[in-house]
């Protein structure tokens, strides 16, 4: 019986062995670059799963490389330096749209995380007809989603304010301090320091839709065809990572302070806004969500009407999550 005993383990220990090495060679590639527009507390789960191992767990070594904005990643994506990119919808679209060869394959972070916060004067949006609204720069997404939130609530974003690019949250916050803007489009975690500094909520992102796709995963055509074991592999580690990170929040605040340099008091708050809108399945927003995106893409000229999805979307790894998630 020990003897049987012993040559079971041994079969069950080679069969693992064999399972791990077919594993590995199924895996077209294992060093995989994952590119991000620029580094942010709502992409933590990539955050995660690099220094968790999770990806490492699964067979790819992955190197996440920061870039100085969507536009770059895109460009270094399409020049080969990225296998993979994890940044704005709209982002990506440019790459689908200038024939670049692009396409989005993940989604998991549905976040509506934008607030509009006003001078201590001004308590409520019509109060701010008249008033200076500050944006990063004019065509952003900051840009779009402030002129057709107004739209939305009845006030002319051409006649009834006055848009002024300000740069990024913290420049920007420092002028309404200033005196020199007093209403200003804000996200996580610039948001909640505006409110601890006196400056009142006027107007939520969430009033116009309950979700809107902020974060995609997306990469080139020939990639996604010929890398789905690699891509798989990815998907996993952040799937463990997304789970990893909803049960360990304090761990969670620490990476990002250490990655990002931020206090831990305001990442705290904004794992509260967001960590309930990123889905390891990698669902794409509500009907609702979608549509409210498209609106603001129309509103301002970029698009002329919705793009068909078979246009940017390859559902292959949504479709079939229940098959290889983790």
């Amino acid at each position: 019986m020990l003897k049987f005993l012993k040559t079971l383990a041994t079969a069950a220990a080679l069969t693992a062995l064999s399972w791990q090495m077919a594993s590995a060679q199924a895996i077209e590639k294992t060093d995989i670059t994952i590119g991000l527009p620029l580094n942010t507390s709502t992409l933590l789960p990539i955050y995660v799963g690099d220094a968790q191992g999770f990806f490492k767990e699964e067979g790819v070594n992955v190197k996440v490389v920061a870039f100085k904005g969507g536009t770059e990643l895109v460009r270094g994506m399409v020049a080969g330096a990225v296998d993979i990119g994890v940044g704005a919808f709209s982002e990506a679209l440019v790459g689908v749209e200038t024939g670049q060869g692009v396409k989005i394959f993940y989604g998991g972070f549905n976040m509506a995380v934008f607030d509009w916060y006003a001078v201590p004067s001004i308590k409520t949006l019509d109060e701010a007809k008249g008033k200076r609204f500050g944006i990063s720069t004019f065509g952003s997404s900051t840009d779009f989603l402030t002129r057709y939130a107004l739209s939305t609530k009845g006030i002319n974003p051409k006649t009834d304010v006055q848009i002024v690019q300000g740069g990024g949250s913290v420049p920007r916050l420092a002028a309404m301090e200033a005196g020199q803007l007093e209403v200003n489009i804000f996200a996580t975690p610039e948001k909640f320091m505006a409110a601890d500094r006196g400056f009142n909520l006027i107007l939520q992102q969430k009033s116009i839709a309950p979700d809107f796709p902020f974060h995609v995963f997306y990469a080139r055509e020939d990639f996604i065809k010929n890398d789905p074991n690699a891509i798989k592999a990815v998907l996993r580690g952040f799937a463990k990572a997304v789970r990893w990170a909803k049960e360990h929040k304090e761990e969670s605040i620490k990476l990002l302070a250490a990655k990002l340099g931020l206090e831990e008091t305001y990442l705290s708050r904004g794992y509260d806004d967001f960590i309930d809108e990123i889905f390891e399945d990698g669902r794409m927003p509500s009907e609702a969500g979608m549509k409210t995106f498209w609106d603001i893409g129309i509103m301002n000229g970029t698009y002329k009407e919705p793009m068909p999805v078979e246009k940017y979307w390859v559902g292959t790894f949504h479709d079939t999550y229940n098959e290889w998630k983790p």
